[in-house]
């Protein structure tokens, strides 16, 4: 790690962003009146981990380490972030799609709106923390060997 990147500082920060945008999302798709929501029809809270693992793992893979090159002397060039962010974005995807299959083949009961805000807010901000952190220590290091 070189002093002008706190890893740990942007995956906290990226935990706070995506748990407030997950919460403002999950408001969004689900409204603001509490009441059991269905895992699949009508509701289709385990489809949403999709969109939801996509736009966390773009964004905290992208977000980061652009401000991260700005601070990097040596800035290393822009279109290996945005492929990897493109990348991370993918394997968003694929986790995402995983969690919807996996909850929807195992047919759990509806879930507390509260307890699934949380759930969601807890899952976007810790995606976004590992995002972070791999995406950033990969810059760091890439910066290192150049």
């Amino acid at each position: 790690m070189t002093p002008a990147v706190s890893i740990r500082r942007e995956a906290a920060i990226s935990f706070v962003i995506n748990g407030v945008l997950s919460l403002a999302f999950f408001l969004g798709v689900f409204g603001t009146a509490p009441r059991p929501l269905g895992w699949m029809a009508p509701d289709n809270l385990a489809l949403d981990f999709v969109p939801q693992s996509i736009a966390v793992a773009l964004m905290s893979a992208l977000v980061p380490a652009l401000i991260a090159r700005k601070r990097l002397g040596n800035a290393p060039a822009l279109r290996p972030i945005l492929i990897r962010a493109a990348l991370f974005a993918l394997a968003g995807a694929v986790l995402g799609g995983f969690l919807a299959f996996s909850i929807g083949m195992a047919a759990f009961p509806a879930i507390g709106w509260a307890m699934a805000l949380m759930m969601k807010i807890v899952y976007g901000g810790a995606l976004g923390v590992l995002v972070a952190t791999l995406a950033l220590r990969q810059l760091v290091s890439s910066v290192r060997t150049a």
